[in-house]
């Protein structure tokens, strides 16, 4: 009996020592988290390190044997038995469904876009879609629903939505009303029938990308091709996203619907990665050329625009480059957007040269404190930006800068967005504007903000900061 303890004792002492033992020959491994692992701290670097014992726990508990192992193993544990996530960026839901834990505003309809923030984004894309028709190019916006607007009857009991209309819902309406073009990406989705999201990724298949790029073109009014007897090959290869953020090493590949097709297009890119910043193709027969500001959900329907246009530019580059609509010539200009990113809109404006306009306004002068002002250099640019005084503002403003110099006032006019990032804020807020300019537009000019609130005009002078 005592012979048995001691083996007891130490089998035990092994296991629990077995991390700590096998730590050297795990140097090496994979780091499945989306951050950076500390290095081992120094205890003396001219002088002591007071933090060295916690640095110490925190470098043991990143890099400690079989830690990678463990954890995806207190994941798989704990979404199989108990419907529990171990992570904060995915949502477990039922049948194995895997949710993106950003999208539970979106899914619950809590706004998080104000109605001023609508109006504003509103008022931003018509200055970008007037922009565009200028350099002789249709404009259409692109919004696709996340995957639990779609397809939410595997989400958690617990989460239910609200009797209010969504950002998704309230922004369409929006630039409907405005005149701007919009994709029927969710209607579009809807109609076929089945399911065109993956089950543990956050984006669609290369099928439901399909769908998302008819809808683009039905509402570009332009001829295209529409792949009517494509096919699709299957195939449990695909990295799916939160699967891998979920379980790391212990992720099964997802399956994935691959177009059964030769695509014939070319990169002329230097990076022809599907997710690199700026992608471009050439297409030999292909019609027209296009320009298309997109994100993640772009990276599987990317292949139908390729194979369309004779040429075509897909950017990932914050904030928008206008400049790209001009420089490729584009005949068709496509800002797509998933829903859960929307709010993003309200927070960067496109870089694009302010447009000058005429003014005929009787404005009533406000403190110069009424408004912020801030400057940095931005390429060629020259960036303004700052806030407003919100009591200030109704549900909707446009906003023009006044230069005045050499006994000429010129007018242009400014995205009505709060730079969220540029300003340090941890909320986005509604009271915002942003603009570019040639240096030349506004030095030794005096500045003052003109502010139309749709009632009144307010005229707040401004003083020049250092960029």
């Amino acid at each position: 009996m005592k012979a048995l303890h001691v083996i007891f004792i130490t089998l035990a002492f092994l296991l629990l020592a077995s991390p700590a033992v096998l730590m050297p020959f795990f140097s090496d491994a994979v780091n499945t988290e989306k951050r950076e692992l500390s290095e081992f701290p120094a205890l003396y670097d001219g002088e002591w390190n007071d933090d060295f014992s916690e640095e110490l726990n925190t470098w043991v508990q990143e890099h400690i044997g079989l830690r990678n192992q463990m954890v995806s193993a207190n994941s798989l544990l704990r979404s199989r038995l108990f419907g529990q996530s171990a992570t904060e960026t995915v949502i477990v839901g039922k049948d194995g469904w895997l949710y993106y834990s950003d999208t539970v505003n979106d899914y619950l309809h809590v706004r998080t876009l104000s109605e001023r923030n609508v109006r504003c984004v509103v008022r931003t894309l018509a200055m970008l879609r007037d922009y565009a028709v200028e350099q002789g190019s249709a404009f259409v916006v692109a919004l696709i629903p996340n995957k639990n607007s779609l397809y939410g009857d595997a989400m958690p009991w617990n989460y239910r939505p609200l009797p209010e209309e969504n950002n998704l819902s309230l922004l369409t309406k929006a630039l409907e009303e405005e005149g701007i073009r919009v994709a029927g990406a969710e209607e579009a989705l809807r109609n076929e029938g089945r399911v065109l999201y993956q089950k543990t990724d956050s984006h669609w298949t290369y099928e439901g990308a399909l769908a998302g790029y008819r809808a683009i073109m039905e509402a570009s009014g332009m001829e295209y091709e529409r792949f009517e007897t494509l096919s699709f090959r299957d195939a449990q290869d695909w990295p799916a996203d939160l699967a891998v953020s979920l379980y790391g090493e212990a992720a099964q590949p997802e399956w994935q619907r691959y177009p059964d097709i030769d695509f014939t297009y070319e990169y002329t890119s230097r990076a022809p990665a599907v997710d690199a910043i700026t992608l471009t193709t050439a297409k030999e027969g292909g019609t027209g050329n296009l320009v298309m500001y997109r994100d993640s959900f772009a990276n599987t329907m990317q292949v139908y625009f390729a194979e369309s246009f004779e040429t075509a530019c897909f950017s990932r580059a914050l904030p928008y480059q206008a400049e790209l609509i001009g420089r490729h010539q584009a005949d068709l200009t496509v800002l797509e957007i998933v829903e859960r990113n929307l709010i993003h809109l309200a927070e960067r404006a496109p870089l694009m040269p302010a447009p000058c306009v005429l003014l005929e306004a009787d404005a009533q002068v406000m403190p110069e404190e009424s408004a912020q002002i801030f400057a940095e250099q931005s390429g060629s640019y020259l960036h303004l930006y700052g806030t407003i005084d919100e009591a200030l503002l109704g549900p909707e403003y446009r906003v023009f800068l006044l230069a005045e110099k050499d006994g000429e006032t010129l007018a242009y006019e400014a995205f009505p967005i709060f730079e969220k990032e540029l300003l340090g804020n941890e909320k986005t807020g509604d009271n915002g504007w942003s603009l570019y300019l040639a240096e030349d537009d506004v030095s030794g000019a005096a500045l003052s903000l003109l502010a139309d609130t749709g009632g009144r005009a307010l005229c707040i002078p401004l003083t020049m900061p250092q960029p």
